[in-house]
């Protein structure tokens, strides 16, 4: 496993057209070992890895193992000590954003390079660029929607955390459906997510929901105060999983309907860039936790 994980890390930083699909497999390697000879050896076999991919990749082995070796390795306890798929997520995205707390921290403190304001300065000049080649081109500049694009790449530094948290909530699940379709090779025991139609969150969560409705219509003219920082990015994320929750009532209907998946998936994924279609999922994820829709149309159908 320590020879597998050292040349697909080889791989990904000296190849990058190949580094695009193997950096989504690195956490295998750690992952299935862990599961298969518990933590104490697959704790042996990751710092085996990080010293041989580093003599291998040098230092730019170091964020590919502390990020996607560990987290194999923390999705693969979790999952030897026979953890929950939605445990097993949580405790993945935990290791995924502490790591990339402690990349980012590096790169500042060490490097001297502010990952986001890298990453602001690299897209402001993207959107320079494409006004400067307009122009040229005697084409009509739309600067209001310019302004508003530059207000918006402006963010990016404020929402850093929020970037860091949804990037390793993604990661980890990422992980965890990628590793399903090679554990189900080796084990009959079953690593997937419950359908999503089963998903649910508590009723608690909707008092959350409405607070952070409240706290961002309250600090939503105090731009630069913390108060508005901390709720820029945590509503967000109470907003995605409202979204999450209407999404799993659609699938619910179109499943106790026999209508094709196909459905909700088509109005989902082109018109949640739309934001009227996700008012109206996140509508549907109120009444759900408010009203229980999904078992109300369970009933129905009865």
């Amino acid at each position: 496993m320590t020879a597998l994980f050292a040349v697909l890390t080889a791989a990904t930083v000296y190849i990058p057209v190949l580094g695009i699909i193997f950096v989504w497999i690195l956490p295998l390697p750690l992952l299935i070992y862990t599961i298969r000879f518990g933590p104490k050896p697959g704790a042996m076999v990751l710092a085996v890895s990080f010293v041989v991919s580093l003599l291998i990749a040098s230092a730019f082995a170091i964020p590919l193992v502390l990020l996607f070796a560990v987290g194999g390795y923390v999705v693969g306890i979790s999952y030897y000590r026979k953890r929950s798929a939605f445990q097993t997520l949580y405790a993945g995205s935990i290791s995924y954003i502490f790591t990339l707390v402690l990349l980012f921290v590096g790169s500042v403190v060490i490097l001297d390079i502010h990952p986001f304001e890298a990453l602001q300065s690299g897209m402001e000049d993207s959107v320079d660029s494409a006004e400067q080649v307009l122009t040229s081109l005697d084409q009509e500049v739309d600067e209001e929607q310019l302004d508003m694009y530059r207000d918006n790449i402006g963010q990016i530094p404020q929402v850093a955390p929020l970037i860091m948290v949804m990037t390793g909530i993604g990661y980890a699940f990422l992980t965890q459906v990628i590793s399903h379709q090679f554990l189900r090779r080796f084990t009959s025991r079953a690593y997937r997510f419950p359908p999503l139609r089963e998903w649910s969150l508590p009723r608690f969560f909707l008092w959350f929901y409405l607070a952070g409705i409240i706290m961002s219509l309250a600090v939503i003219e105090d731009q630069g105060t913390t108060m508005h920082m901390i709720v820029s990015n945590i509503f967000p994320l109470l907003e995605f999983a409202m979204i999450i929750q209407g999404a799993s009532v659609m699938f619910q209907f179109v499943y106790m309907r026999n209508i094709t998946r196909a459905l909700p998936i088509l109005i989902l994924f082109p018109g949640l860039m739309l934001p009227l279609v996700q008012v109206f999922v996140r509508i549907l994820g109120i009444l759900d936790i408010g009203l229980d829709l999904k078992n109300r149309i369970k009933s129905e159908k009865k």
